[in-house]
């Protein structure tokens, strides 16, 4: 198998997605969870013991988690307003900035939350003692993992203005 630009992105596309499936599947979790304690808090005058520990250890997996997929899909926030006073090309060449800025955001992201994964070694939650590094670290290397995946889309968008697609040609019968 040959390796092309559209087979990296797909295998991306695909691990991504996957990845976002595991956090929409966790949120999905929280809010059942959530939902169960204010019903026991209702029914029985019992919270679910330790649930504010449990939401805290997951949401940062949900947030992390969703990332990649809105990296590879292009889902991110872009300003098109200066743009449409420039030609194409130029146009072109802003957008490629506004990725490379969106790149360099993205690694100060994850070395950020590296450093916190680091000092969360041996902190634990309130309630349940529950150790924190290990939600930490799996979030950080979502994180760390964005990286890449954000410089593989600056790789293709300047591909992408240095070879443009020639249209197709029409064949003569």
């Amino acid at each position: 198998m040959v390796l092309t630009i559209e087979t990296i992105e797909s295998a991306i596309k695909r691990a991504s997605i996957m990845i976002a499936r595991l956090g929409v599947a966790l949120l999905l979790l929280q809010a059942f969870l959530i939902v169960a304690d204010g019903l026991a808090r209702w029914w029985f005058s019992k919270p679910i013991h330790g649930l504010e520990d449990v939401s805290g250890l997951m949401i940062s997996v949900i947030v992390a988690s969703l990332f990649p997929a809105i990296l590879i899909g292009r889902q991110n926030i872009r300003v098109t307003m200066f743009g449409r006073f420039l030609n194409p090309k130029a146009a072109a060449w802003l957008d490629v900035f506004g990725h490379f800025i969106l790149l360099a955001f993205i690694a100060i992201i994850a070395w950020q939350f590296t450093l916190y994964a680091v000092e969360t070694r041996v902190q634990t939650t309130l309630i349940l003692r529950l150790p924190t590094a290990p939600t930490m670290w799996l979030s950080a290397a979502i994180l760390l993992a964005c990286a890449p995946i954000q410089g593989f889309i600056l790789f293709t968008e300047i591909m992408k203005i240095l070879k443009p697609q020639s249209p197709p040609q029409p064949t003569q019968a």
